[in-house]
């Protein structure tokens, strides 16, 4: 999940853009998932394929070490059978994370910010504490409080309480 396209003046309120962001992130959870299962089941099924013959290469092999390395590649296919994709598992894992960290909550306000130096978020666009680069509500965006907490921003110390966390 990125900081949403879904500009200030684009929403009546926090809630309107959390109902609007996190419908549109569960069609895509869902896409993302079908699309990761599809993916797995077809790596999987090649890393099986490729134990299985180093296996029947293996057994052809009298003993020794061309037998035990044979042995050897066809056990670590069959391992990655398991999991074939884990940089995809964990992306699809992190969505999961920000979709149900999301849920039922308001969209809360983000001001564009520099990589590596994330600030607060905001609940209120009449927040007194909103400052600095996003003073003017036209240059914050909505965002899950989800999406926002996972890329460092913190709630503000004046309108960002009342959330619940799921987090555990």
């Amino acid at each position: 999940m990125t900081v949403s396209t879904l500009n200030f003046t684009d929403a009546t309120d926090a809630v309107d853009a959390g109902d609007y962001m996190w419908s549109e992130d569960m069609l895509a959870l869902e896409g993302e998932q079908a699309d990761y299962e599809r993916r797995r089941a077809e790596a999987a099924g090649k890393h099986r394929a490729r134990g299985y013959a180093l296996l029947c290469q293996a057994a052809a092999q009298p003993d020794g070490p061309e037998g035990d390395r044979l042995r050897s590649l066809a056990s670590q296919e069959l391992r990655r059978a398991n999991d074939p994709l884990p940089e995809a598992k964990r992306a699809l894992e992190r969505l999961e994370r920000i979709v149900l960290e999301s849920c039922g909550q308001p969209a809360v306000l983000v001001r564009p910010s520099l990589p590596d130096h994330r600030e607060v978020y905001h609940r209120d666009a009449g927040c007194k504490h909103i400052s600095g680069g996003g003073r003017y509500l036209l240059s914050c965006g909505w965002t899950l409080v989800g999406a926002a907490r996972e890329v460092g921003y913190r709630a503000c110390s004046r309108c960002g309480t009342g959330l619940r966390s799921t987090a555990p």
